[in-house]
């Protein structure tokens, strides 16, 4: 037997948070339907595939680290592992650093002892959108992107300066 003697059935009823709580959610299922058909842009893939051929600036290396750098080293993202693609060729530089001058108040650029810059120009295979330029791993490429690099015995890290494009012509 029960021994409640009423029994009452609960209704649900709508209310301002259950409205809420569905509109974020119908939200979240669009942006997971666009971004998976590719309807205005892709996540990861996508596009043509082409080769890209790009340019580091990896800053301040020690000089001993920057003359490892060799032509057909491949090169791995430190931070998330992902490849980069292969060494074409290196030029080093001496680093410069760009420091205020205390008695006239200008910037005077200078060279920074004991650090080499490397000119790196690496070449990967991409997905290519109007969007953006995605490399195999999944590293987006854009001018100006700071990125870190691991090579055999040596590391860096600097901008993207510059990006060109085999469009197959």
């Amino acid at each position: 037997m029960d021994n409640n003697p009423v029994r009452e059935k609960i209704k649900w009823r709508l209310n301002l948070f259950d409205v809420i709580f569905l509109i974020i959610a119908l939200a979240a299922a669009a942006v997971i339907i666009i971004y998976s058909l590719d309807l205005g842009g892709s996540i990861i893939g996508g596009g043509s595939r082409e080769t890209v051929v790009y340019t580091m600036e990896f800053r301040e290396m020690l000089p001993e680290a920057a003359e490892l750098i060799k032509p057909g080293d491949t090169l791995i993202d430190k931070v998330e592992r992902r490849p980069l693609g292969t060494v074409l060729s290196v030029e080093l530089t001496p680093s410069l650093l760009s420091q205020k001058d205390w008695v006239t108040g200008n910037l005077v650029v200078s060279e920074y002892p004991g650090r080499t810059t490397a000119i790196v120009v690496i070449s990967s295979q991409a997905s290519v959108t109007d969007r953006r330029i995605t490399l195999d791993g999944g590293f987006i490429v854009r001018v100006g992107k700071w990125a870190t690099a691991n090579g055999p015995l040596y590391n860096g890290s600097g901008f993207v300066l510059h990006i060109e494009r085999d469009d197959g012509v």
